[in-house]
């Protein structure tokens, strides 16, 4: 760790602009400083982990006092801690949990509503439609279809896609000892019926099965899904929800916020 670490941060209080914020080593700082707890704005206060920096603001609330530092958050209770290195590790500055952008974002509503819809057009045989998948992610951006399409692409996501298939198929009792015995099955056929073309398709997909190599398979199953309903009843919770929802300005919501080493 260096010396000094600088965190670039775009913050309302500064009119977005971004704003250089230092991060000293407590050793290596030389004027007062006090603990965070009982900082106000504009004073450098110590972490629990041994780094200072300048608090930015300490908010009274009712349900308490929330004090913000450069790289992170936190109420102020007899047994809160503040450090910064969890927080740097994960360049989680804009809020009290120490989990990476992304790790929040897969844990949220409007996460698990995308989910649920585009495994719906999946598992129905259908290309998902993007626009729709937007309008119930995010319709206060810009351009939903957009974010969304970022989204799916995260390896969290992919990850999540993955999880819920393959819940999916348990529940019809398909499983990769399923998928290994109806591959061996296939080879066995097509050798008593010399299907050359066959065997060695099949032979190719058994091949590429115990590899474990990444691979895109299509499911064709009859099921009866009212899809349509389905995603129009998510489309319209969330426009209601934008219409009925205050807009407040969030800071560094869309990506983690730059930082650089002196």
């Amino acid at each position: 760790m260096k010396k000094k670490l600088t965190i670039s941060r775009k913050l309302k209080i500064n009119n977005w602009k971004p704003v250089d914020y230092p991060i000293y080593e407590k050793s290596n700082y030389s004027k007062k400083a006090v603990h965070w707890k009982k900082c106000q704005a504009g004073d450098w206060g110590i972490s629990d982990d041994g780094y200072i920096a300048q608090c930015i603001a300490r908010n009274e609330y009712g349900k308490g006092t929330e004090m913000v530092f450069p790289y992170g958050k936190q109420w102020v209770t007899e047994r809160s801690t503040l450090e910064f290195l969890p927080h740097y590790e994960t360049r989680s500055y804009g809020s009290v949990s120490k989990k990476s952008y992304m790790d929040q974002e897969l844990q949220r509503s409007r996460t698990t509503n995308v989910l649920d819809a585009y495994m719906t057009y999946v598992m129905a045989g259908k290309t998902p439609d993007f626009e729709k998948l937007g309008e119930i992610y995010r319709p206060d951006h810009e351009k939903p279809i957009w974010s969304v399409k970022r989204l799916l692409k995260t390896r969290g996501m992919k990850q999540m896609i993955k999880d819920k298939m393959k819940e999916v198929l348990d529940e019809r009792g398909i499983d990769e000892g399923f998928v290994l015995d109806t591959m061996k099955d296939a080879i066995e056929v097509a050798k008593v019926k010399e299907d050359s073309g066959n065997m060695i398709r099949a032979a190719k997909e058994l091949g590429d099965f115990l590899d474990m190599k990444p691979k895109t398979k299509q499911l064709s199953e009859s099921l009866e899904i009212d899809m349509t309903h389905q995603i129009q009843d998510n489309y319209e919770k969330q426009q209601q929800k934008l219409i009925a929802t205050k807009t407040q300005e969030v800071e560094d919501e869309e990506s983690p916020d730059n930082q650089t080493q002196e």
